[in-house]
């Protein structure tokens, strides 16, 4: 039915029109994956985010579990080690507020309404929690920008990405997005990465010349 209602949607539109994805593991029928896309929003703005939702054995009367599988600098990854992924009122989290009514195409619309929001919950990141090199000039916006472009990449690399073969043009992912504000973004991280490199071989050497001095 998925299926049908994407080819539906191409055949009528010639595109998807919805900012995502959303289809079975052909192997599991209880695992849905996902590609978040078009997201004309901020940083993310090019990118190409893929997670899953693991559906329980009672499911629809119980809710999923949702998780991304691509670093994307809003929600972290299950290899952070959220094992309960993240946490919305359309997910396991809230069971309270879960209605089996629900379908798993709209957890994923749940998530992107949630995504373009400045909102904080478990298994998103808080602020000041990315990795910037703020010594150097980096900014947690710096940092979204250089997951969404290795985005593309990593969703096409990964090992379900397969599931998604038939609809790689009608989501764009076939070609690397040109986005003005990357060439900008590129020159800053490059210059970061020098001065990085500069302070290490300057380190290093200073450890060389204290090395030397102790063999005197």
């Amino acid at each position: 039915m998925a299926r049908k209602d994407y080819d539906m949607q191409l055949k009528k539109k010639g595109k998807i029109e919805d900012c995502f994805i959303c289809l079975p593991d052909p192997d599991d029928v209880y695992t849905w994956y996902f590609i978040i896309f078009g997201l004309d929003y901020k940083e993310y703005n090019g990118g190409f985010y893929m997670g899953k939702i693991l559906c329980p054995p009672e499911y629809p009367a119980k809710a999923p579990k949702i998780y991304m599988l691509v670093d994307n600098g809003r929600f972290k990854t299950d290899k952070n080690g959220y094992a309960d992924g993240i946490c919305l009122s359309v997910s396991f989290y809230h069971p309270e507020s879960w209605n089996p009514v629900w379908k798993v195409n709209q957890i994923v619309i749940g998530l992107v309404s949630f995504w373009l929001t400045e909102e904080s919950t478990a298994g998103a990141f808080y602020k000041g929690e990315l990795p910037f090199r703020n010594t150097y000039g980096e900014t947690e916006s710096d940092v979204r920008m250089t997951y969404t472009k290795n985005s593309r990449e990593t969703t096409l690399n990964h090992d379900k990405f397969a599931i998604f073969k038939d609809y790689v043009e009608a989501i764009g992912i076939n070609q690397v997005p040109e986005i003005d504000s990357w060439k900008a973004h590129s020159a800053k991280i490059a210059e970061i990465d020098e001065k990085v490199a500069e302070k290490k071989r300057a380190d290093d050497e200073k450890r060389r010349i204290a090395e030397e001095k102790k063999k005197q």
